[in-house]
């Protein structure tokens, strides 16, 4: 905290929140030191105790001192130790009343200790010193009982005797048994109010670890569209800027057709790359959002390949080879269709990267209806949308990068959305086959 801050802090605020860090302090100056105080006076004036048996001379007042301050420091320690508190104040009550030396005023810190015990205290200690307490009712009963015994005068009736001790031991422990259920509904309180903290804080770090898990999770998913994005786009403008740089001197047009290919998709690829990192910035900042490339798109995909030199068809069950038709495809949710994009995008850059010279790829489109899955890790029976991206190229001759995370960004993507990629190398090609429902939600 600042010194401002500090200074503009009510002055009771402060020392409350001091105080409350230091439950000792306040113990100490309301409790234990003013009843130490009235023992001190006590023991050396020789002050007032009416238990004291009458005809008994007095304890030494050092001894009678020693116990009033056992059974009255011990106050100081109530909200920090209870149970030493409760066990120090036992032992110097009990001690009073062995030695004859009569209960003084000192002994109110017993209920003290007892709420004390039950409040703050475990349930093990506050049972265990209430049953201290209700015997040390019945032991200054028995006090009283010899006292009247060795002061009463003959003749006098059992009545009269039994019936103040009665009355003392009673009210002893009733003033016991109603301090210690004080305590215990006060600990029943206290230890609700600290498991609701304790939940409270368990919820905020649980929120944290969502909001954690859903940043990780967004970060996959920009790291997978910047890959499939860089990785595509890339490969199209090495092969134009091959292609190019060859037949600038022989073929100007052709160069130039390239040279517009590379520049073209370059400024796709910046604008998916500005509209993917727009979701880090504040929403205050006005980003406008492209919409994201979809089952529609994959002509112009086709198209950009092909413009690379990897001859490439594109054709659906409800259309033709010449007309795919692609707008009659089934409808499917945004994200949806961003993922069959980005999954046949993957796997024509593929062929380009390692399908090696003269290959040629075919894109499938089909509605499939219900049927057994064929697989564990396929969706399950219903209408499907099946998309199968097939080359001609090496197949499993062809020499990996090691990494692999173009198939494993392609099944993340399946797998989002309730479907699933299967794929296979084999010496004439590579086959990469989607099956996603149509019945997905976004």
């Amino acid at each position: 905290m600042s010194v401002t801050a500090a200074a503009r802090t009510p002055f009771h605020v402060r020392v409350s929140r001091f105080l409350e860090g230091r439950p000792w302090i306040a113990d100490t100056v309301l409790l234990a030191g003013p009843l130490g105080l009235l023992s001190l006076g006590s023991a050396t004036s020789g002050g007032f105790n009416p238990l004291l048996i009458s005809g008994l001379e007095p304890a030494a007042w050092p001894l009678v001192l020693m116990f009033g301050l056992l059974t009255t420091l011990p106050l100081a320690l109530r909200r920090l130790r209870p149970a030493v508190c409760a066990g120090l104040i036992a032992v110097g009550a009990l001690l009073q009343v062995l030695t004859l030396a009569g209960p003084a005023f000192s002994s109110i810190s017993v209920p003290i200790a007892v709420y004390s015990a039950a409040k703050f205290g475990s349930r093990r200690s506050a049972r265990l010193y209430l049953i201290i307490a209700l015997a040390g009712a019945l032991l200054l009963g028995l006090y009283v009982l010899v006292g009247y015994l060795l002061t009463s005068p003959r003749g006098t009736g059992l009545v009269e005797i039994m019936l103040p001790v009665v009355l003392i031991t009673g009210f002893a422990a009733a003033v016991v048994l109603a301090c210690w259920l004080l305590g215990d509904l006060g600990g029943r309180r206290r230890r609700e109010i600290a498991a609701i903290a304790q939940r409270n804080e368990l919820l905020e770090v649980e929120r944290e670890q969502e909001a954690r898990l859903a940043a990780d999770a967004e970060r996959m998913r920009i790291a997978r569209e910047m890959h499939d994005v860089v990785s595509h786009s890339m490969s199209v403008m090495i092969a134009q800027a091959d292609g190019g740089r060859y037949v600038v001197g022989q073929d100007p047009q052709a160069a130039a057709g390239a040279f517009e290919t590379i520049g073209r998709t370059g400024r796709e690829a910046l604008t998916e790359m500005r509209r993917m990192l727009g979701v880090l910035r504040e929403q205050s900042e006005g980003v406008d959002y492209a919409p994201s490339p979809g089952l529609a798109d994959l002509r112009r995909l086709v198209d950009d390949v092909r413009a690379v030199g990897l001859p490439v068809t594109l054709r659906s069950s409800w259309g033709t080879a010449e007309d795919p038709r692609l707008e009659d495809a089934p409808p499917l949710p945004e994200g949806a269709g961003l993922a069959v994009h980005r999954i046949v995008q993957e796997a024509l850059t593929n062929t380009l990267k390692h399908g090696g010279g003269g290959a040629q790829a075919d894109v499938a489109l089909a509605v499939e209806g219900p049927e057994k899955g064929r697989a564990d890790r396929e969706p399950p029976p219903g209408d499907q949308l099946m998309v199968r991206i097939s080359d001609t190229g090496v197949g499993s001759g062809a020499d990996g990068d090691g990494r692999g995370s173009g198939l494993l960004g392609m099944d993340e993507r399946a797998r989002l959305y309730g479907g699933a990629v299967t794929t296979r190398a084999h010496p004439g090609g590579f086959d990469v086959v989607l099956r996603l429902p149509l019945t997905v939600s976004p």
